[in-house]
Formats: structure tokens, sequence, C-alpha cells
């Protein structure tokens, strides 16, 4: 049978509905293009700062070992460390008059203890070497773990509004911007899932670096994904108030303290952590912290972690002690959490990668870097596309005034924000 011949209208209409479709199409594609560039390119001053800050956030304690010779110390083992309340009491004999706040466990075996002090003075660090508890030295309260840490956690800003943290709810924003650059990257980039061996081949330097920016963007996925998971779950802690975590009340000392008028601290500490083997039988202890050392009703927090709950914050696995006797008082054991709560103790880990020792934290350290640069090669690509389409020179000038000009009005608060974050840190830390 043969096809019914076609009139010249039906024809022109065919085109037209084609071409509207086309247009559509086109027009669906640059609503995701616009909302990709909004959110990475108009934020991309802030959003670096956050991501370069954090990125070094991860090594940020190694940082300061490397800069600070007091913690340095011959490699010691860990079973061959001396006791904790040892360490408590060489700080006490070191200087009575200080209000020891937190030991910390060294962060290597070539590193000293870290002990938090308090006096007249301010905040300050005590080192103590594990092998004899001896102290190494001293070093002061700011240092670049401090700066990464509060400038990232909350760009210095301090102050509270009904509660909730100010700095923290506009770092925490940033993860809506990057949740916005991770969806309309899907359909700005089509067929994503071809490029993962697909290496950059671009024929010139514009080209080049869409193709980097697309393959680095690929890899670094499900980097982004816990990024914006757990950078949400910072947002929403600071509105809903979850309350405390369940605790297990010790009714009776496991051995009781009977005929021993007194202890040191240090033994009343050690004394504890010994009890403490019998809840958590593998407890790698990371920090204590105490409460009232100087009031005649002194507690130790020890906190740190077991072989029971993976990937969650020492703080899960906590254990609170009277600091007369050692009696232990109350015991938090993360493998008991309910599922929300198992939630907010392993966001700390996720975001920071400190859940594997310094494998995570060296994976965690290069994907940030990689994340720092997707955003800067953004911004790269927009003022080199836009150089083409004006068929302008790209030199120095050229890039840094269109660059600024692009990121739109934003540019200003996003400028304010970083430059009181370094602005502020010497009189706030």
């Amino acid at each position: 049978m043969s096809q019914p011949a076609t009139s010249p209208l039906s024809d022109l209409r065919n085109s037209t509905s084609q071409s509207s479709r086309g247009r559509t199409k086109r027009r669906r594609g640059s609503v995701w293009w616009r909302l990709h560039q909004l959110a990475g390119l108009q934020f991309s001053l802030f959003l670096s700062f956050v991501f370069i800050t954090g990125t070094f956030a991860v090594i940020s304690h190694e940082m300061d070992w490397a800069l600070r010779p007091a913690m340095w110390v011959s490699p010691v083992a860990e079973n061959e460390r001396v006791s904790w309340g040892k360490v408590l009491d060489s700080v006490h004999a070191y200087d009575s008059n200080v209000s020891i706040a937190s030991i910390n466990a060294p962060i290597h075996s070539a590193a000293a203890f870290d002990i938090v002090v308090r006096n007249e003075e301010g905040i300050k660090h005590i080192y103590v070497d594990p092998s004899n508890a001896e102290i190494t030295g001293e070093g002061s309260w700011a240092g670049i773990q401090r700066f990464l840490r509060d400038s990232h956690r909350r760009i210095m800003i301090f102050e509270t509004y009904k509660g909730i943290r100010i700095g923290i709810v506009l770092v925490c924003l940033t993860s809506l911007y990057l949740l916005i650059t991770l969806i309309t990257s899907f359909y700005v980039y089509k067929k994503w899932w071809k490029g993962f061996f697909r290496l950059p081949k671009g024929k010139n330097t514009r080209s080049y670096l869409g193709d980097l920016h697309r393959w680095v963007g690929i890899w670094s996925l499900w980097f982004v994904v816990v990024m914006c998971f757990t950078g949400l779950w910072y947002l929403q802690a600071e509105i809903i108030d979850y309350g405390g975590y369940p605790e297990q009340e010790v009714a009776t000392p496991i051995s009781p303290s009977v005929g021993v008028e007194s202890f040191t601290p240090g033994a009343a500490l050690d004394r504890a952590i010994a009890q403490s083997k019998e809840f958590h039988t593998d407890f790698a202890i990371e920090h204590v912290y105490f409460f009232g050392l100087e009031t005649n009703s002194p507690t130790f927090n020890i906190q740190g972690h077991t072989s029971k709950s993976w990937v969650v914050d020492s703080r899960a696995n906590a254990i609170t002690a009277d600091g007369n006797t050692g009696d232990l008082m109350r015991i938090m054991d993360a493998s008991t959490f309910d599922f929300i709560s198992r939630l907010r103790v392993t966001n700390n880990p996720l975001h920071f990668g400190t859940f594997a020792g310094y494998i995570s934290k060296w994976l965690y350290f290069f994907f940030g870097l990689l994340l720092s640069g997707l955003s800067i090669t953004g911004v790269l690509i927009y003022t080199m596309r836009l150089a083409k389409s004006e068929r302008a020179t790209l030199d120095w000038r050229y890039l840094f005034r269109n660059a600024w000009l692009g990121m739109g009005k934003a540019r200003w608060p996003a400028l304010g924000l970083t430059l009181f974050s370094l602005i502020a840190a010497p009189f706030l830390l």
C-alpha cells in the first residue's frame, strides 16, 4: 500500500513541533546549567575557603606536631606508655596552679600526651613524654589545629541566637550549595557514568580543564555525597534538640574502695581505667576530661573506642568515674544506641575521616584537595568560556576581574565571611 502524500503545511507543522521540542529541551538543560553555575560559581569564594580549611583540618593535629618541638618524643609503643594517672600526677607536680581540663592520647608513636590546662592567663597545652611522664614543654592554645577547626566549623563566629550557633549554621549552609552542584552535575554531564575511565584529553587549556573538572568530579562523587550528608546533619542538629545519650548507671562499685583512706588524682584515674575494662575489654582510650578537680566531688569522663562499635565518636563510648576513689558511676556504650543516637555519634568520624586511622585520614585529605580543586577549576572554566565568547585576551587581569564579577552579589558576603575568619582569628583564639 502506498504511503499518503504529506502536504507542505503538515511538514511545516512537524518541523515547528520538533523545533519547539528542541528549544524546550535546551531551555530545560540551561536551567540545570544555571543552577550548577549559581551554586558553584556565585558562592565559590566561600565554598573554597570552607573546603580548604576542612581539608587541612583533617591533618591539623599532625601540622601542629610538626611545628611544635615540645610534642616530639622518641617512638613509644602504645603498650609501653606510662599510665594516664602518672601523666595527671606529673602535670600536677609541674604546676599545681593550673586547672586540668583534659588529657589527650598521643596522635602517633612519636608524639607526646597533650594536656589542656587553664590558669589566670588563659588556656594552654602541656606536653608529657609517654615513656617516662616527664614534661617536654608547653604550647599556646592558638595553633594551626585550633585555627582550622574554628575557621572551618564556625568561621570564628561564636555568637548564638536562641541557642543556635550562628557560625556553624552559616558554614553548614554550604552543604546545600554542594548538594545543588551534585544533583545538577548529573544533568549537565550527560551519560556521566561512562566518564570514569575517560582521561582528560582537551585540545586546548579550556577544554582540558573542562575534561579534568568532569573526570575529578565523577571520581569524587562518593566524597561529595558524604560531605553533603554530614553537612546537612550538622545543620539540622543545630535546630533539633535530641537531648543526651543513653547511659547505664553503675549502682555498685566493681571493686569497692574499702580500707583506702585517699587516692591521689592519678591513682584514682588509673583505678577507674582498670575497672572500665570490665565493661569495654578492648577499650582504646583517646581522651580523659576532668570536672571539678579542685572541688570535693571531682569526676572523670573517660572516652575511647571499642571493637563493638565502629565509625563512632570517642564520646559515644564513655565512662564517668568518681575523681576521689575511681569508682565507676555511669557507662555509655555506642553498641546499645538506637538508630538516631548512632547517627549522631557517627557524623564526626564520617565527616573528618578519622574512623580508620591514617588510611582514612589521608584518603579524606586527598579527596578534600580534589573537592577544593573542583571549586577553583569551575571558576576558571567559566572565565575561559566567557573570554572565548567575547573574543577577549585571557590574562590574569581578565581572569580575576570576570571571576569576581561572575560571582554576582553573593561575592560580598562570601568575601566578608572569609576575611572575618582570617582577621578575627588572632583576637578570638
